[in-house]
């Protein structure tokens, strides 16, 4: 019985431990300003990236090797935030073909992107702006559906 009561009192004390840590965490980003991004995804505003954000890195998704397999072409249409370090802060999946199968590493391949500023940027004002990767094989057994569905505008 002294055991059972000892471990109970234990295991107490650990989730009590680590209660405090996340309310720790949860308070250093209470604390944090919220970004406040500029919409640059509206139809009249797309063209405008390059007077707030220049492309200076880029890099190029990896293939997933079950398209490969599957000889799939496709697309993902992200929304994604470049926050004023000139990073990628944030990403929704607005489109993808198909469905889910390139969604990961389209993510993975932004989050390694860098912009700078344009000269007309000094603030650095941070943006939300549209990006579709596209993934296609000159043989893959769906290219004309990718084609359609990741045709873009």
């Amino acid at each position: 019985m002294k055991k059972v009561v000892s471990l109970s009192v234990l295991s107490l004390f650990m989730v009590a431990c680590a209660s405090h840590n996340t309310l720790e965490e949860s308070a250093d980003t209470i604390n944090e300003e919220p970004i406040h991004y500029l919409d640059l995804t509206l139809e009249e505003t797309k063209g405008l990236l390059k007077e707030y954000w220049v492309e200076v890195s880029r890099k190029n998704p990896r293939y997933p090797m079950s398209a490969v397999s599957a000889r799939q072409s496709g697309c993902v249409n992200l929304i994604i935030g470049i926050n004023s370090d000139g990073r990628a802060s944030g990403y929704r999946v607005i489109k993808s073909y198909p469905e889910g199968v390139f969604d990961n590493y389209a993510i993975a391949a932004l989050t390694e992107w860098q912009w700078v500023a344009a000269d007309t940027n000094s603030d650095k004002t941070p943006v939300l702006t549209t990006i579709q990767l596209d993934f296609s094989m000159s043989e893959s057994s769906n290219r004309k559906e990718a084609e359609n569905q990741c045709r873009v505008g």
